[in-house]
Parts: structure tokens; sequence; C-alpha cells
């Protein structure tokens, strides 16, 4: 796969041997405000995640396949190899695992306390064209709660993470959201193409909500919005959207619904902006202009 541009990979992180026993026994509150991680329990989940999205991107750069996978519409093979290379580690870190493209796969009969909610490949028709906005993402949900989080550009090597309460980081570095206050003065990151001007400066669709959210963690875009009606999967968003709510930013389901919905077949509206007031400003032009 030769990408239009690229920077620097991060250097390949080795696998790291990662006890179930460990994270179960790191949520510290099954309270949605106050759930926490330990600081051990989250370095091997990060270093974990990390391992899984270096495979992700040396899979994908390897790819010369961009045939449809013949199994649903929209899917590629390299999709199922990807979601191969994700999966497995983290079942055999005792993990149950709901994943875009095979499922919820449970260690037992019923669902366990600690799911990762992975989408192997953000934007698989960027990565097929060698556009370089394309993901891992994977969020691991404890008790119902995220707890931490990361997204990794394939093409780029950046890579964005959160953990419950101790901030975001893109590449190790603490990010924040932007200081943009109005609609009028924020460019938002759209899904779908929205038949009206809602106010905003400007609008880019860029076909990867993963990546498309993480960048108004770090500052780039005012916020993110859908504005089709129920078109993504808890995957597409969950890992980012705890990334920019540790950032200083927020994100509603534009229903009103919860997000952390771990339902394979269940979709939601995500929208998400960096600051409540710039949200509410997004969710009424929403609902105002119409669809």
């Amino acid at each position: 796969m030769a990408w239009l541009f690229t920077s620097a990979m991060n250097p390949a992180t080795s696998m790291t041997a990662i006890a179930r026993d460990t994270t179960v026994r790191s949520v510290e509150s099954t309270n949605n405000s106050d759930a926490s991680v330990t600081p051990v329990a989250a370095r091997a989940t990060l270093d974990l995640f990390a391992s899984v999205c270096d495979r992700a991107a040396e899979v994908v750069r390897a790819n010369t396949n961009w045939s449809a996978s013949g199994l649903r519409s929209g899917q590629y093979a390299i999709d199922l190899d990807v979601d191969d290379v994700c999966v497995q580690p983290l079942r055999g870190a005792g993990f149950d695992v709901l994943s875009e493209e095979s499922g919820l796969q449970q260690q037992g009969d019923e669902l366990g306390r600690d799911v990762v909610v992975v989408d192997p490949l953000d934007g698989s028709s960027n990565a097929s064209l060698g556009l370089p906005w394309c993901a891992t993402a994977m969020c691991l949900v404890s008790d119902g709660v995220p707890t931490v989080a990361m997204v990794s550009n394939l093409a780029t090597g950046d890579r964005y993470t959160a953990v419950r309460g101790c901030g975001a980081k893109q590449n190790g570095r603490p990010i924040s959201v932007g200081p943009r206050s109005s609609l009028s003065e924020s460019i938002i990151a759209v899904n779908g193409l929205p038949p009206k001007h809602w106010g905003w400066q400007q609008f880019r669709a860029l076909g990867a909500a993963a990546l498309d959210i993480a960048a108004v963690a770090r500052g780039g875009f005012g916020g993110y919005v859908d504005t089709t009606t129920d078109s993504h999967g808890v995957w597409d968003y969950l890992a980012s959207v705890l990334i920019l709510e540790e950032a200083g930013g927020c994100a509603v389901d534009a229903l009103g619904r919860n997000l952390t919905v771990l339902n394979h077949f269940e979709r939601r509206t995500p929208v998400a902006a960096s600051s409540e007031s710039l949200l509410s400003e997004l969710t009424a032009a929403r609902m105002r202009k119409g669809l």
C-alpha cells in the first residue's frame, strides 16, 4: 500500500502478556462519573492495544487485494484480514470482543465484565484509494463504562489514547480541544452530505469517524456530526468519544440515547464538539435545518 503522504510510523510495540484478572480488578467503581483504572492495568491495556494497532498497520501496508469480501455490502476482504489480527490477541488476553466485522465474541455463556469494542479498519474505502485517513480503534468497556481507548491512524502512525480520569494524548503528549465557541467560527467534520448550510464556517467529509472525532479532541475540528440517522455502530465512535471527553470535549446521540451500547445491531447518531455550548448549537442546527 502506497499512501498519498506518510509520516514516520511509531516504533513497533512488543506484545504485552496481559492477564484478564489484571483488568477485571482495575475498575474501582461502576458509577460512570467515578469509574477509574489503575495505572498498571491501564498501561498493560494500552500496550496490548498498541501491539494490535502495529500488526493491523502491517497487514494494511502489505495488502494488494482490495476486492469485496462478498459477505456484506461495503466490506473488503482486507477488513476480515485486519479483523483476524485484532480479535485474536484481544481474545487471547481474556477479553470479550465486539468487532464491526465479526460481531460479539464471548469467552463464556454470558457477556463478561470487560469488553473491547474494536473497529479493525475504519475508513477502509480511504485505505483502498491510498488516502491516509483510516484507523484501528479500540475501547475497553468495563462494567458498561468506557475506560481505556486508542485510535491509531494506520497511514501516518499518529496514535490517540485516553484513560478515564487521566486525560488524552496524541503520540504520548497531552491534547485538549480547541477554543472555538461558536458554530460560525468552526470547521465541522460530517458523515453524509448535509442538504443545507447549518451555519458553520466550513465542513469536511473525510470518511472515518474515529479519526474525525479524534481531530476534534486534538483541537482541529470544532465538532463532528452525523447528518444521516443511525448509520454508526458503537465501534465507529466509542474510542474517540472517550478520547474527546478526556480532552475536554463532549458528545451525545442526536436522539438522546446512550452512546455506550454493546450490541452489534444497534446504531446511533453521534454529535461531538469541543464545548457544551458548541455541542448545543450544533445539535440544535441539526434539528432546525432538517435532514
